[in-house]
């Protein structure tokens, strides 16, 4: 939530579901935005006081298990001073993730050098990029695509979506109106946990139905 900064980006699940489990949502918006988002693991970090084991700006380069010494050995490379560093660790969990954080896949356009316009991966979004009043083409209909098109189509002369094959999309309200009212008759704990516990069993309904009858559910 700090490093991608293209217009409109929220989160994908409701923040009931998306939220952690043991420190209730209060947004209100049921679709965060990403500054809320990263506001709120920053302030779950603080009130469990785990920043002081956090170390920031390290780039991992090697981690060997010493059967010796019983424990991992790690060397990482401070970004900011550009020193290596030493850590030993009892236990070592990658949580890495699936996406190439340095450059994301940009697929070979035939006859890319000749396009007159600029190409832009969202993962690498310019803060001076100006397309008010552009014509823009969105290539791809994933998540990254549905939350950047509405914003820019609210500046931009027009955008368009490119896909392969249709996207299935369901309109949800801003606020949710039940989340609200346990809010204010229930302790935020309770209100949170009833809430997220529906919207789990909802997302878990229309899964099932989906893979049991997927033509009924393409015509809802």
């Amino acid at each position: 939530w700090d490093l991608f900064r293209y217009p409109g980006i929220r989160s994908d699940s409701d923040m009931f579901t998306f939220g952690y489990n043991f420190r209730p949502w209060t947004g209100g918006k049921v679709l965060a935005d990403g500054a809320s988002i990263k506001n709120y693991v920053s302030e779950t970090a603080k009130e469990h006081d785990v920043e002081r084991h956090i170390r920031y700006g390290l780039s991992v380069q090697t981690a060997d298990w010493s059967s010796l010494d019983k424990c991992w050995k790690l060397t990482a490379v401070n970004e900011a001073t550009g020193e290596t560093e030493a850590y030993t660790a009892s236990f070592l969990i990658g949580c890495t993730g699936y996406y190439n954080y340095d450059q994301g896949y940009k697929p070979d356009f035939p006859g890319e050098a000749d396009f007159k316009g600029q190409i832009v991966h969202p993962q690498h979004w310019p803060e001076s990029l100006d397309y008010a009043s552009k014509k823009v083409v969105v290539i791809g209909s994933g998540a990254t695509a549905i939350t950047l098109v509405p914003t820019m189509a609210e500046k931009a002369g027009h955008v368009t979506m490119l896909q392969r094959s249709p996207t299935y999309l369901m309109p949800l309200p801003s606020t949710d109106k039940m989340a609200l009212t346990l809010q204010k008759a229930l302790p935020a704990r309770a209100a949170y946990r009833l809430t997220r516990a529906r919207n789990i069993s909802i997302s878990r309904f229309l899964y099932q139905r989906s893979r049991k009858s997927p033509k009924a559910m393409r015509r809802l």
